[in-house]
C-alpha cells in the first residue's frame, strides 16, 4: 500500500482515539447528561462508571473500525494500555482496503514512540522506527506526531471533561458481554460541544478530529457491568460523506499487559527525527 494508505491508516488511528476509545470516553461523554429519580438512572449509572474509570490502571481492548464511503476500509486489532508505574501503550492493527491489507504495530512509552509498518521497514532496513520524544516538538516529530498523539490520548485521564457533551441517554436493556452481565445505554453527542468541554491539554490533542466532525451527531451504545466498568461500546459518525462505525470490546481490566519495547538492534531513527 502506498503513502496515501499510510495517511489513511494514521487518520483511522486518530479516529480510534476520538471515538474508538468508547470503552472509556463515551462513558464520560454521557455522564453529565439528563437524569431523573432513582438510584440507577442512566445519569447516575454513567456518572458512577466515569468515576470508576479513573481508577483503571490497565486495560486490553479489541477494536474494529469500518469506514464506508469513497472507499471501504476496515481496521481491526488489539490495544493494550498501562498508566503506571510508567506509561506503556501498544497497538497491533490490521488495515484492509479492497483486496489489499497491511499490518501496523505501535508502542508508546513516556520517552519514545516506536512504529512497525512493512513498507517503511523495507525502506529503512529495520523493523521498527524509533522517535525520541524527549524535548521533541511538532516539527521534529513531523508526520509521526498524529500517531504519537493518538497513543498519548489513549488513556483514562481527563475523560470527565466530556461529561456535559450529551443529552438524554437512555437504558436499552440487559446483555451478556464476554461472559459478563451488563446494562446497555445509548445516546448521542455533538463533537463541537464535546470539544468545548475538554481540558486545554486534551483539547490540543483532539481538536483537529473533533473539528472534522463539525456539528454532526455521534451516536453511541455502551455496555456497563455491575461494577461500573465499561465492557463494550460502539459509535457511528459521518465525516465528509464517509460513515465510520467503531466497536470496542474490553477483554481485561487491571490485568498485566504484554507489551514488548523493541530492542535497540531492531530500531532505526528516521532522518529528520
Amino acid at each position: 500500500m502506498g503513502d496515501n494508505a499510510i495517511a489513511c491508516r494514521s487518520r483511522l488511528v486518530r479516529l480510534l482515539t476520538v471515538t474508538g476509545l468508547a470503552a472509556a470516553t463515551l462513558v464520560a461523554v454521557a455522564a453529565c447528561s439528563s437524569g431523573g429519580s432513582g438510584s440507577e438512572t442512566p445519569r447516575k449509572a454513567l456518572l458512577d462508571t466515569a468515576s470508576r474509570t479513573q481508577h483503571i490502571n490497565s486495560a486490553i481492548e479489541t477494536l474494529t473500525i469500518r469506514e464506508t464511503g469513497v472507499q471501504s476500509v476496515t481496521t481491526a486489532g488489539v490495544i493494550q494500555f498501562r498508566r503506571s508505574p510508567t506509561l506503556l501503550v501498544g497497538e497491533e492493527l490490521k488495515l484492509t482496503a479492497g483486496d489489499k491489507s497491511t499490518k501496523l504495530k505501535a508502542v508508546l512509552t513516556g520517552t519514545a514512540f516506536y512504529l512497525n509498518e512493512p513498507r517503511l521497514a523495507s525502506r529503512l532496513g529495520k523493523p521498527w522506527i524509533k522517535v525520541d520524544l524527549s524535548g521533541q516538538n511538532e516539527t521534529a516529530l513531523g508526520s509521526f506526531s498524529q500517531l504519537v498523539h493518538s497513543l498519548q490520548s489513549n488513556n483514562f485521564l481527563n475523560l470527565t471533561h466530556l461529561f456535559a457533551a450529551t443529552k438524554n441517554p437512555r437504558a436499552v436493556g440487559q446483555q451478556t458481554i464476554e461472559g459478563v452481565d451488563t446494562t446497555e445505554y445509548a445516546g448521542t453527542f455533538h463533537a463541537g460541544a464535546a470539544l468545548k468541554a475538554l481540558s486545554s491539554a486534551y483539547r490540543k490533542v483532539l481538536a483537529p478530529e473533533f473539528r472534522a466532525l463539525g456539528n454532526t451527531p455521534v451516536r453511541f451504545h455502551v455496555w456497563i457491568d455491575g461494577q461500573h466498568y465499561t465492557r463494550k461500546a460502539t459509535t457511528v459518525e459521518t465525516i465528509n460523506g464517509e460513515t465510520i462505525s467503531t466497536t470496542v470490546t474490553v477483554t481485561a481490566i487491571n490485568q498485566p499487559v504484554q507489551i514488548t519495547i523493541p530492542p535497540t538492534s531492531q530500531t532505526i531513527t528516521p532522518p529528520g527525527a
